[in-house]
């Protein structure tokens, strides 16, 4: 029996209706990633100081890829165990964590419950982050070029653009609005790095370590420039060529790669253009007098549109298909569905108009749910599956779960505390609620 469980090949048994090819894939991954993350790079340096921005933003990004082949792989391995072409994100948490040491076994229903609205509150946080991005965009034009407005306004004319795109319902269509996206980010970085290597300031004005206590919020900002944990599984069992998807040379890789260099030359070149008077996001530092920065603007604002879907993607299934549909007549499903979608866009909008600091939201949830996502579950998954089979010389894999496991409760109960309590502060203050 376990020679044949053995034999087992989960990527021959998918059945996908809408498969997407390696660079659909690489492009989806990079769409996820490329986002606010990177463009409020220079700012976490600020909070972390250029030198420990370089070493920590590297050496974040080396334990998210490992995080990554290690939720891959233990993916895989379990549905290769069971028989089964593909878990979801929560399934596979489950079903790793019953081959596990019996201590973690009676955490299963639990785990179940976390993850799933781990990843629905950072997926959703996602969208509600990119809608502020979004508004910002369109406020820096309506400044200079109508009147003044408050970015709330700007946030509330977003709601239509986005039910509209909210009505593609597979990934697949969205590859080619993604790869719009990215090739018209070339010109939109072009048009960054053109001013980031220009009129650089004195290198002496610029900070290698900054007070520890600004820490937590690069801490979160980096971290949520690097993560799109339910979207990594969901492409994955949506890829044509899923083979290859991980190793050193794999997709995944690729695209981390490409995200953990750019986040590293944003970070470090846009802090020393702009210095200590850098904005929560680097556009808002591009001249607002010159078409060059104006149209980086409307680069990103499209940018950001297209990508609100693809992290939508992640609470919209997991919520309609795990907690919603069974409970709705099939002949109302495509419609209620549809409402659903919907009901997603509006809401993200919503939550932005209540909470428009792009800084301090965007580091609470990455520091908050990437933790758990992106770094322990992963950890669990890896630790569970190892359980029988051994860790290897030393335990080396027992020791680098726990280590990733530690850094990340001791990352995200800082990160998370940091910008709860500036939000805090800023209400009761009641000034720079968009800082």
């Amino acid at each position: 029996m376990a020679e044949l469980k053995n034999d087992y090949n989960p990527y021959e048994y998918r059945d996908v209706p809408f498969p997407i090819s390696n660079l659909g894939a690489l492009t989806n991954i990079i769409k996820a990633m490329v986002g606010t993350g990177i463009l409020v790079a220079p700012m976490a340096f600020r909070n972390a100081g250029w030198l420990n921005g370089l070493i920590s933003t590297a050496i974040i990004g080396i334990v998210v890829l490992y995080s990554k082949e290690i939720l891959m792989y233990g993916m895989y391995e379990i549905a290769r165990r069971r028989r089964v072409p593909v878990f979801t994100y929560a399934e596979g948490v489950v079903e790793a964590i019953a081959e596990g040491p019996p201590c973690m076994r009676g955490l299963q229903g639990l785990m179940r419950l976390m993850v799933n609205t781990l990843l629905v509150i950072y997926h959703f946080g996602s969208c509600c982050v990119y809608v502020v991005f979004i508004a910002n965009c369109l406020k820096n034009l309506g400044d200079k070029y109508w009147i003044v407005w408050d970015s709330r306004f700007y946030m509330l004319c977003t709601i239509l653009p986005l039910c509209l795109i909210y009505c593609v319902r597979n990934l697949k269509s969205l590859v080619p609005f993604a790869m719009a996206a990215n090739f018209s980010l070339i010109f939109g970085f072009g048009i960054i790095f053109y001013y980031m290597f220009t009129n650089l300031k004195s290198f002496e004005e610029l900070k290698p370590i900054q007070d520890i206590y600004s820490y937590p919020l690069f801490f979160g900002s980096t971290l949520f420039a690097f993560e799109a944990p339910g979207l990594i599984v969901s492409v994955e069992a949506n890829m044509k060529n899923p083979r290859s998807y991980i190793g050193i040379t794999g997709v995944l890789s690729q695209g981390i790669f490409i995200v953990v260099l750019m986040q590293l030359v944003f970070g470090f070149f846009g802090y020393w253009r702009f210095g200590e008077d850098i904005k929560s996001s680097i556009l808002q530092s591009l001249p607002y007098d010159e078409a060059l920065g104006n149209i980086a603007r409307v680069i990103f604002a499209f940018s950001m549109f297209i990508s609100h879907p693809l992290q939508g993607y992640v609470p919209i299934d997991v919520m309609w298909n795990n907690w919603l549909k069974a409970k709705v007549a099939e002949s109302k499903s495509g419609l209620l569905e549809l409402v659903f979608r919907l009901s997603i866009a509006i809401l993200s909008v919503v939550i932005a108009v209540a909470l428009p600091n792009l800084t301090l939201i965007l580091s609470l949830v990455g520091a908050f749910s990437l933790s758990f996502l992106g770094l322990i579950f992963p950890a669990m998954i890896d630790i569970s599956i190892r359980y029988e089979e051994g860790y290897g010389p030393i335990k080396i894999y027992l020791i680098l779960s726990i280590v990733v496991i530690v850094c990340a409760l001791a990352g995200g109960i800082t990160g998370s505390y940091v910008p709860i309590e500036q939000l805090i502060q800023l209400y009761k203050n009641g000034t720079n609620l968009t800082g």
